[in-house]
C-alpha cells in the first residue's frame, strides 16, 4: 500500500489516503491538481463522485459488480471532466470512436 504525501493546500483527506494501486494514487492526485488548478471547484467532484457512487447503489446487485472505491472516482472524475469541458471527445480513447 502506498501513502500520499499531500501539497499543503490540499484539505481533502488531512490523514492521507493510502492506494492498493498506483493508477488509484495517480487519479486521486489528477482529481485534486485540476480542482486546485481553478478547472473546477472541489465540491463539484464531490457531488459528482456522489452521484457516481449513488448510480453504482441504485443498480440491480447482480448488475453492479463488487464495490470498488477507486473505480467510482475514476467515473466521476471523467465525469466532471467532460461537464467542464477540459478535454476534447475522443481524446481519452480515440479508438473507440
Amino acid at each position: 500500500m502506498t501513502k500520499a504525501k499531500l501539497h499543503p493546500s490540499c484539505v481533502t483527506d488531512l490523514q492521507a489516503p493510502t492506494f492498493d494501486e498506483d493508477w488509484q494514487r495517480r487519479a486521486f492526485g489528477l482529481a485534486v491538481a485540476l480542482a486546485e488548478f481553478g478547472h473546477y471547484r472541489w465540491d463539484d467532484f464531490q457531488q459528482t463522485l456522489i452521484a457516481a457512487i449513488g448510480s453504482w447503489q441504485e443498480a440491480p446487485t447482480n448488475t453492479r459488480g463488487r464495490w470498488e472505491y477507486y473505480e467510482h472516482w475514476v467515473t466521476a472524475l471523467n465525469n466532471v471532466v467532460r461537464q467542464h469541458g477540459l478535454l476534447d471527445d475522443g481524446y481519452i480513447n480515440p479508438e473507440a470512436r
